[in-house]
């Protein structure tokens, strides 16, 4: 078994059983093809072991002239080891970021997110060159130790898990393999477009580092690995202080972040948004967060980052922090309406109904009079002046008992108010008119 088939088989986790390999018909790819190839070969030979379901996939990306012919390049070489290649072609329009770069990864990865299958292993050819690219433009960038870490040996996605056996390994290594196996591979033409800033630092500045200080390659790897260290003691430090201030899962108790020392603060804030799948804001984004912290209670500042569906926000309600998707804070639609029979589960547009509403007013021996018939209920969204009998206090502005129950303001304009014929009898499961009891 060849080293780099032995590599591959040590970074796999143990009991794969099924391996995808993102084929672009690139040199790194091909060569990462033939080793999950032959691993597999060797897997079939052996006893007591799960056999390999190998496949591959390939992106059509459409930004070159060359790309139906890559496509067909990775369906022929699929095609002679009869391995299953789906082919997935992807618009990197639909990406509204500056780089074209950033677009085509990010069309790529929703691809991979979207067919992996649970327990499948996405075999990745990044290699040692590619980390050491990445490292310098994330320091030319100024990114901090998670971005110096630059690129993860694995991660989950999806339902499976992204693995780049490769990583640690030249790719003079590669091309060493690839040669003695006699294989054929595709050439990307926009690699040698120096315009890209990857491409200007593998043509022109990494040659010169090379000339100059000849362990250059392994030495930036190296910072990579020492900044991943770092970087999970970052995250250690936060898993303790997010347990020590955290309210809910989208707010943090202000007044026990504040006793944290800026860095801290910093260091929590990245580590809870990216538990959460939330962009992390920009430089400027970071200076208006601390001006928020220190708002007035009587002002309900909002800042913003990001856009479309991906859009964060973070707001302030009573020692509170709160940071999550919009669509988090979105009132119900005022022209909202829905019938409900008080006792099913409802799903909503802000929520889930899962309490019944009964009405405590059973039939009276004296009089023989009975419960009337059930009347459906009436759900709407909340419209400004209601008003609702409650048991000892009489008739209340819904306004105020909502101030009472101490109700971020986002939160009152999406509870669910819940009326029979032209009586409110219900708001969400906060308040509940005299006559009728809540029972979760």
């Amino acid at each position: 078994m060849h080293p780099l088939v032995k590599q591959l088989q040590q970074t796999l986790p143990p009991n794969t059983s099924k391996i995808c390999v993102a084929l672009s018909g690139g040199l790194d790819s091909r060569v990462l093809f033939e080793l999950a190839k032959q691993f597999k070969q060797a897997r079939q030979q052996q006893e007591h072991q799960p056999k390999i379901q190998l496949r591959a996939i390939h992106i059509h990306h459409q930004l070159s002239q060359f790309a139906d012919d890559w496509a067909a390049f990775s369906q022929a070489i699929c095609d002679a080891a009869k391995v299953p290649l789906s082919i997935y072609q992807v618009d990197t329009k639909d990406f509204a970021t500056a780089s074209l770069e950033d677009r085509a990864r990010r069309a790529r990865y929703q691809v991979f997110e979207q067919e992996l299958q649970a327990g499948e292993v996405l075999l990745q050819g990044h290699h040692q060159d590619d980390q050491v690219e990445t490292l310098l433009l994330r320091l030319l960038r100024g990114a901090g130790t998670l971005g110096l870490a630059s690129i993860p040996l694995q991660r989950p996605l999806g339902k499976g898990l992204i693995l780049r056996p490769l990583l640690n390994t030249p790719r003079s290594e590669l091309l060493k393999f690839a040669q003695a196996a006699q294989l054929t591979w595709v050439e990307d033409d926009s690699n040698f477009e120096v315009d890209f800033d990857r491409n200007f630092l593998r043509l022109d500045i990494l040659p010169l580092l090379q000339k100059r200080f000849s362990n250059t390659n392994a030495n930036l790897a190296r910072v990579t690995q020492l900044a991943t260290q770092s970087q999970q003691l970052n995250q250690d430090l936060a898993k303790l202080d997010l347990a020590h201030c955290q309210r809910t899962e989208h707010s943090l108790n202000l007044a026990s972040f504040l006793k944290l020392a800026d860095y801290r603060q910093v260091n929590l804030l990245r580590y809870w948004l990216r538990i959460r799948n939330l962009t992390l804001p920009g430089h400027k984004i970071w200076q208006e967060l601390t001006k928020l912290y220190s708002a007035g209670e009587d002002t309900q500042p909002i800042i913003c980052w990001d856009k479309g569906a991906a859009q964060v926000e973070a707001r302030r309600f009573q020692n509170q922090l709160f940071i999550a998707p919009s669509h988090y804070f979105q009132p119900l639609a005022n022209n909202w309406q829905a019938s409900w029979d008080g006792k099913s589960p409802f799903n909503t547009p802000v929520g889930k109904i899962d309490f019944q509403l009964v009405n405590q007013q059973g039939s009276d021996p004296k009089t023989h009079s009975s419960i009337p018939p059930f009347i459906p209920f009436i759900l709407k969204a909340r419209q400004g002046g209601e008003k609702l009998r409650q048991t000892k206090r009489g008739q209340r502005d819904v306004k105020r008992l909502l101030q009472e129950l101490a109700l971020p303001p986002w939160q009152r304009n999406q509870l669910v108010f819940i009326w029979q014929q032209d009586q409110l009898v219900a708001v969400d499961q906060y308040l509940v008119a005299e006559g009728w009891q809540i029972i979760k």
